[in-house]
């Protein structure tokens, strides 16, 4: 493979360490060789494989506060997956998740896909339900973390809250053919959206300052040749 298809986010230094960890898993049906996993990043040391994608893909593992909406594509789900990790590493120590927390959020997964396609995903990746625990345990760090560092609300100013009525809310309330209300009866909905918006900004942020900080080296490669979901 050549160099090229490399592109590093960050210290060039750690290629050497990415080739030694690069492992290609296949088999041979019919004589055709078939990618079935590859390293896709290393964040920090810390390798991340196309396994690991396709788990947090085919589960909805993704944490609930990802920094874009939903479908992803196969880059915007490395980017939240390696957001993850460095938020994990970095508070790991101060915050804990409870067995009882990990085992309701399984189930959750289990109601939100279906026991039957739970149990079809599992088996198409080879996987008992101990071996989401970690994926599930770093999802609900990540969650818990970041709630915890920006839990407290930011002020939003009443010419704020107008300006977002007169040029985005009312505006999306008429395109829907209905009638406007009247700006006092819709004051919370209008702050509680801006400080969403806000509490965003503010972890996009951080998010850009973390992997600045960080050794990130993604393999573009293995991206562009595997799809992350199983072709149905």
């Amino acid at each position: 493979m050549d160099k090229s298809t490399f592109k590093q986010l960050k210290n060039s230094g750690q290629r050497s360490a990415f080739w030694l960890l690069l492992i290609f898993l296949s088999f041979q049906p019919a004589g055709a060789q078939v990618l079935v996993n590859c390293l896709v990043a290393i964040v920090d040391d810390v390798p991340v494989s196309l396994y690991d994608l396709k788990i947090v893909s085919l589960f909805t593992l993704e944490p609930g506060l990802a920094l874009t909406e939903k479908p992803l594509n196969k880059e915007e789900l490395v980017n939240i997956y390696i957001n993850e990790i460095l938020v994990v590493n970095l508070a790991r120590e101060q915050v804990n998740i409870s067995r009882e927390e990990i085992s309701r959020e399984i189930e959750a997964i289990k109601t939100r896909l279906g026991s039957q396609l739970f149990e079809e995903q599992c088996q198409t990746m080879g996987i008992g339900v101990d071996q989401l625990i970690p994926y599930v345990e770093n999802k609900l760090l990540f969650e818990k973390i970041v709630n915890s560092r920006f839990s407290q609300k930011v002020h939003i100013s009443l010419q704020e809250m107008e300006s977002y009525y007169n040029n985005v809310y009312a505006p999306e309330v008429r395109a829907r053919g209905q009638e406007v209300p009247d700006m006092v009866n819709v004051l919370n909905e209008l702050e509680n959206h801006l400080q969403a918006v806000k509490a965003r900004e503010q972890l996009t942020r951080w998010m850009k300052e973390l992997s600045q900080k960080a050794r990130v080296i993604i393999n573009y490669d293995c991206l562009e040749k595997v799809e992350i979901k199983e072709e149905e």
